[in-house]
């Protein structure tokens, strides 16, 4: 396997999963039709590569639409095996969990990003353990991918087990919320710690060690080839231009939008990036202004986040600074930019 070639991207099985919930949830996909990589000929395409970006912003609309609601667990209700491809067989076609487990972590790269998604698997005496952490988002965003990963292993080991695995204990890196009731139904525990180390699930050996009831050996060496195979031929769908913009907007998510961070990201000299915007007729300084001016404008328009939040979203210090900045791009104040129509979602 070829390690951190779609660094930056996420798989298209992954991207038309979160899309489909986008829909499901009840809004509008017309929003999202102006976002290069969620064009229907490249969904309609398996080997496309979706940008990182694209997929967070994907996931952002799904946790304002059901902000309390433990949203990462409950979509993959909506996931039977096949939905993310070649990973999902990776993780239920094997011996026992241990293998699968262990294969599907090293070929992250098949659903997720592999510069943001971090697994990692630990055995302690009778104890199996998954750990996940993902990049820097939004709170919420960080919240709702860490339940989804873990949420997706748990239920892929119940597909290959065709068990009701229930797993030892589940701790999350985030406060507990006023109340996690779709949480305990789904994992089927209420051992769920909050604020921990680590988001982890932790699974006894005798699940993970029992022989899977549809084994087929060397069945799995035959899955690989056709993973690497995959990786090797897979397109990221964005030019230059696009990578570069995707790249500044994961840079405002994780608050570390400089010249030379971004520049580093794109794996050019920041004189080089600056040299290329300059041949495009564009600079620096316009290409971010640009980026805050759009997401500013989409999030005042189609959600009710306060203009804290909205400010944090897109890198401004403070409420302010956000004022200021719509003030110029709109000549008028963010309340008078708000739709009642986003209020009654």
């Amino acid at each position: 396997m070829q390690p951190h070639v779609n660094e930056g991207t996420v798989s298209v099985h992954l991207a038309r999963f979160l899309l489909e919930a986008v829909r499901r949830s009840g809004t509008s996909l017309g929003r999202f039709a102006r976002l290069p990589d969620l064009d229907p000929e490249v969904l309609r395409d398996d080997l496309s590569r979706i940008s990182s970006p694209t997929a967070l912003v994907l996931w952002e609309q799904l946790t304002l639409t059901e902000p309390a609601s433990a949203i990462g667990a409950l979509i993959t209700h909506h996931a039977p095996i096949g939905t993310f491809g070649i990973w999902d067989y990776l993780l239920t076609t094997g011996g026992n969990l241990v293998e699968t487990i262990e294969r599907a972590v090293a070929y992250l790269e098949c659903i997720g990003d592999p510069a943001g998604e971090k697994l990692q698997t630990t055995e302690d005496g009778p104890h199996f353990t998954i750990r996940h952490t993902t990049g820097p988002w939004a709170p919420d965003v960080v919240e709702a991918i860490d339940i989804f990963a873990l949420a997706t292993f748990l239920t892929r080991a119940r597909a290959a087990t065709r068990r009701p695995v229930v797993p030892l204990r589940v701790t999350f890196t985030h406060r507990a919320p006023h109340q996690h009731r779709h949480l305990v139904e789904f994992f089927g525990t209420r051992t769920i710690e909050f604020n921990s180390p680590s988001n982890s699930l932790t699974l006894l050996d005798e699940d993970v060690r029992a022989p899977l009831p549809k084994a087929q050996p060397g069945l799995e060496k035959i899955l690989m080839r056709h993973a690497d195979l995959t990786l090797a031929t897979s397109r990221p769908v964005l030019q230059w231009r696009d990578r570069f913009r995707a790249t500044l907007i994961a840079a405002l998510h994780e608050d570390t939008a400089s010249l030379d961070h971004v520049a580093q990201r794109l794996a050019m000299s920041p004189r080089t990036l600056q040299r290329r915007l300059g041949d495009l007729g564009t600079n620096w300084r316009e290409e971010i202004e640009a980026v805050r001016q759009e997401h500013t404008m989409d999030l005042l328009r189609t959600t009710d986040l306060p203009l804290q939040s909205i400010a944090a979203r897109v890198g401004y210090s403070d409420v302010r600074a956000l004022r200021r900045a719509v003030r110029r791009w709109e000549g008028r104040p963010p309340h008078a930019l708000r739709q009642p129509t986003a209020r009654s979602r």
